[in-house]
């Protein structure tokens, strides 16, 4: 009986014994554990990732969206601006064959005409500005002469109204001499034009840029980032790049552009 309780012993020790090794996980199952926890902390964190990403592309939308809109509609204003002043081109135009009967009321006109196209350009955003006052000094003097008939005077003044609209539209580089400020002297620039909405300059060694703010009347710097945004117009201007956005400043904020186009009367 002794040997028969010893045999029971020993059997349950061994399936103790067993029992012990079973619940404890070998070394590739602790192994597998744990690379599955990591997998998932991984994937949680690619989660949470993605969720950050989606966020502020969503937020970038909103803010394009609304600069898209506001493009839209003082590119509507622009529209209509121009629209009136073609009407007015034209009636002026037509007004030509009945000179004789309108000439006592025809120069008064013409001086006007004149004076606000200088009083328009200094206003303007300062591209070409020598240039174009220039020009309008040059209208003065042959509006003076007696020499010239009145139908020549108002050709030669609605050329230079043509002119002013067109610069409006256009994406357009030049090389100007400009004083940035008081303290600078005269330099060489590179000046990027978007139409009437923002004026941007870039040094000669490429190293500077700035933008013209109406707000301030003055030249302001731009940084690194968005002087590469102006290389980036100047390629696009030479026809030498994908068309895309500029990501700069206005020189003339939106609203206050369209409402500038919107009561301007050349």
């Amino acid at each position: 009986m002794y040997k028969q309780l010893a045999s029971l012993s020993g059997l349950l020790a061994a399936v103790v014994f067993s029992a012990q090794l079973q619940a404890q996980p070998d070394a590739p199952t602790r192994k597998v554990e744990a690379s599955s926890q990591q997998l998932a902390v991984d994937i949680q964190q690619k989660v949470d990732q993605l969720a950050a990403q989606r966020q502020a592309d969503f937020q970038e939308w909103r803010q394009v969206r609304r600069e898209l809109l506001l493009l839209e509609a003082y590119n509507q204003r622009q529209a209509d601006w121009n629209q009136r002043l073609q009407t007015q081109i034209l009636s002026l135009e037509e007004q030509l064959a009945s000179l004789d009967s309108t000439r006592e009321g025809l120069e008064p006109l013409l001086e006007q005409m004149a004076e606000r196209l200088g009083e328009f350009i200094q206003h303007d955003l300062p591209f070409k500005q020598e240039e174009r006052l220039f020009k309008v000094k040059s209208l003065n003097n042959l509006l003076a002469r007696v020499d010239v008939s009145h139908a020549e005077k108002l050709r030669q003044l609605l050329t230079a109204y043509r002119t002013e609209v067109e610069q409006g539209r256009a994406l357009s580089a030049s090389q100007e001499y400009l004083q940035l400020n008081d303290q600078a002297e005269k330099e060489r620039l590179t000046l990027l034009r978007l139409g009437r909405i923002g004026l941007y300059y870039l040094s000669e060694d490429e190293q500077r840029a700035g933008y013209w703010s109406a707000a301030e009347q003055a030249w302001l710097p731009l940084t690194s980032k968005q002087r590469q945004q102006v290389l980036l117009g100047l390629e696009l201007e030479q026809e030498r790049g994908l068309p895309e956005f500029l990501n700069l400043p206005l020189s003339l904020p939106l609203r206050d552009a369209a409402a500038s186009s919107t009561e301007a009367n050349l």
